[in-house]
């Protein structure tokens, strides 16, 4: 079928999947019309009742915004795919994305949506990669990033213009190193070798970079001779580990830890306030946005210096003790022990005497305390939640919801998810009466977002 003959439909129809989508594998033409954009030819991948999926075939009329990609990387990596769109662009399709998911996944007919908070740092922002390890034909292991749409294939890092300049100093420094001393790439299909992920973790707010090495087992060659070769690279090196993760599982965590230079841990500062954390700990990826966005949870959270505040999902205690300065008191929920124990450190660390945590899955510890099971149930004023990109268990929202707090903060990696946690809280006597996105991830399609819901019954 000719391009010309093809239906010819907006990127915003996905979301209305089968009201105006043809089943799968079907081809059409979208034109995006609220924004200028490529018209691309497209095929139908997944069509379901309220949404569907469709998979670039070919740009059929290039856009007058398009400009040349910066990265040497653009045509292999999957990471940032928006950079051929000038960054005032890329915000508005954001903010709009926002609007759109709100309203047909959310069912809030007008989103209280404000003006999405841009990046200042368009490139270099990234405070932490992952890259990956794979053998190629004969053996050599390459160190890299995986192929867009591929898990078991890498390409060899040239540069990266997201990360750090010492990020990519680091990175070709592994890989020299790796090629030299025989170190033997792990293979997630066959499950073999040793090197597995190398993680860069490099906080310019305090100077301070860590380096983690993934691996099958404790069996790399000359590794600590690698450890003095990246010491020497920059004084920001601060500490040096090895994970071991001899599970199937392709992740860059280790469930053990051998610490090879340094303490194990790196600190961050944000807002006025010292945050330790170690090798499998979760930080904001993008330091300077990150204080815009936890300063904007704090402003929807509307503390006085009298609430009690909940947080749950509070990794190491960021948005806890930074809430704790300007409430009463804070309870931080986590379900990772080692977060919670940094988490305690802190407080300590920073002097703050009225927070505390609870280690457990956030629904098990809300179940625990409304069944008098777990002691000192608090009575909440304001509710903070982080959680992952999954969102909420219903049950959590529920549990929320019956502590009747007047007020819920939710702060959000994944809008789709934002809007059916949002379109439930509502269902459950609560109004959302403001969302904030914000670009943590220039030349990527992640969005973060902060909402406010207040109790209306």
């Amino acid at each position: 079928m000719r391009v010309n003959e093809l239906p010819r439909l907006s990127i915003a129809d996905l979301a209305l999947g089968g009201k105006a989508l043809s089943k799968p594998g079907g081809r059409v033409v979208f034109v995006d019309r609220g924004l200028p954009g490529d018209v691309v030819e497209a095929r139908i991948t997944r069509v379901k009742k309220t949404w569907a999926e469709a998979r670039l075939e070919r740009v059929v009329e290039p856009s007058a915004d398009r400009i040349p990609a910066r990265c040497p990387h653009v045509d292999q990596c999957g990471g940032c795919r928006m950079q051929e769109l000038p960054y005032p662009s890329q915000l508005a399709l954001k903010e709009r994305q926002v609007r759109e998911v709100l309203a047909h996944l959310g069912g809030i007919a007008e989103p209280p949506v404000g003006a999405i908070v841009g990046s200042d740092a368009e490139w270099g922002y990234r405070n932490k990669m992952e890259f990956s390890f794979m053998p190629d034909p004969s053996g050599v292991p390459k160190l890299g990033l995986h192929v867009r749409g591929a898990f078991d294939r890498v390409f060899e890092l040239e540069t990266c213009l997201i990360g750090t300049p010492l990020t990519v100093e680091i990175v070709r420094a592994t890989q020299r190193f790796a090629a030299g001393h025989g170190w033997r790439a792990y293979h997630p299909s066959r499950h073999d070798g040793v090197v597995r992920f190398l993680t860069v973790r490099h906080l310019v707010s305090t100077g301070e970079c860590a380096v983690h090495l993934v691996a099958a087992a404790d069996a790399v060659p000359e590794v600590e001779a690698w450890v003095r070769e990246l010491v020497a690279l920059d004084p920001a090196v601060r500490t040096v580990t090895l994970l071991l993760n001899d599970s199937r599982a392709n992740v860059a965590f280790g469930e053990k830890e051998r610490v090879l230079h340094g303490d194990g841990r790196v600190r961050e500062r944000l807002l006025g306030l010292t945050f330790e954390a170690p090798a499998n700990a979760f930080l904001q990826t993008n330091s300077a946005q990150a204080e815009r966005l936890y300063a904007a949870a704090l402003e929807a959270a509307e503390l006085s210096g009298r609430e009690c505040v909940l947080d749950l999902y509070c990794g190491t205690g960021t948005l806890t003790l930074l809430a704790a300065k300007r409430a009463a008191s804070a309870i931080g929920v986590e379900s990772v022990d080692d977060a919670v124990t940094f988490a305690k450190r802190n407080a300590t660390l920073n002097g703050i005497d009225n927070a505390r945590f609870e280690s457990g899955e956030a629904r098990a510890v809300l179940r625990e305390w409304a069944r008098g099971e777990r002691p000192h149930a608090p009575r909440p004023d304001v509710v903070l939640v982080d959680p992952p990109r999954a969102g909420l268990h219903p049950r959590v929202v529920a549990r929320v919801a019956e502590l009747r707090a007047p007020r819920v903060v939710y702060v959000s990696c994944n809008p789709a998810t934002l809007a059916r946690d949002l379109k439930d809280f509502g269902k459950r006597g609560y109004r959302t009466t403001g969302v904030r996105p914000f670009d943590l991830f220039p030349h990527t399609p992640h969005i973060e977002c902060v909402a406010r819901l207040d109790r209306v019954d």
